[in-house]
């Protein structure tokens, strides 16, 4: 699994439902686990011209290869309902607000219809016979500073400045202001990239 894209042939075709679920149960890498799964949704979401993308906390991982861990996987589609039909034929059922898979342990929990986002700068991510699409940096880092701000959530603050660090030569830095600005966090944006001078430290 690599974060940037490759000219490559994926090594294997998709598997059915059942032969899926016996995969990822053997699967050691809990990332690529939930990586392998997300890229099966996506296989099928794409058959009937949908898509799906990966948000919040679970992109922050894949990001960062697992810097940061999580619980659930945050996602938004454009259509819920063959979402949903989807993950139930994997073995999901629905609790809540979420789909849990008791046998793999995984949750999955759709937060919209379609992500608060720049979809041209989303990222496509190879993983096995899959492909997965990630919102972008810039996107992603504003949605953590504006839990920062507007939802008091401090430990995302340090995954901004992560983010910011690893792919700081990659990121669209306009863009990534003209967001923050729109969002309301340009004096968080502020606090997230800009070293801090020794006597603040």
């Amino acid at each position: 699994m690599s974060l940037r894209g490759t000219s490559q042939s994926p090594s294997k075709r998709p598997v059915r439902a059942k032969a899926l679920i016996s995969q990822l149960r053997k699967e050691q890498n809990p990332l690529k686990q939930k990586m392998l799964l997300l890229g099966y949704v996506t296989y099928r979401l794409e058959k009937e011209k949908q898509r799906v993308y990966l948000v919040g906390g679970q992109a922050v991982e894949t990001y960062t290869a697992g810097q940061f861990t999580t619980g659930d996987i945050d996602i938004t589609t454009t259509d819920s309902k063959a979402t949903e039909k989807v993950l139930a034929s994997l073995g999901f059922e629905q609790i809540g607000m979420i789909w849990l898979n008791k046998q793999l342990g995984v949750a999955v929990q759709i937060v919209g219809l379609f992500p608060n986002a720049n979809l041209d700068k989303a990222l496509t991510i190879e993983v096995g016979p899959y492909k997965v699409s990630v919102i972008g940096v810039e996107d992603l880092m504003v949605d953590r500073l504006a839990h920062v701000k507007f939802f008091k959530v401090a430990g995302d603050m340090e995954k901004a400045k992560v983010l910011y660090a690893i792919f700081k030569k990659q990121i669209d830095e306009k863009y990534l202001r003209e967001t923050a600005k729109k969002r309301g966090v340009e004096d968080t944006l502020h606090q997230a990239t800009v070293p801090e001078s020794p006597s603040q430290a």
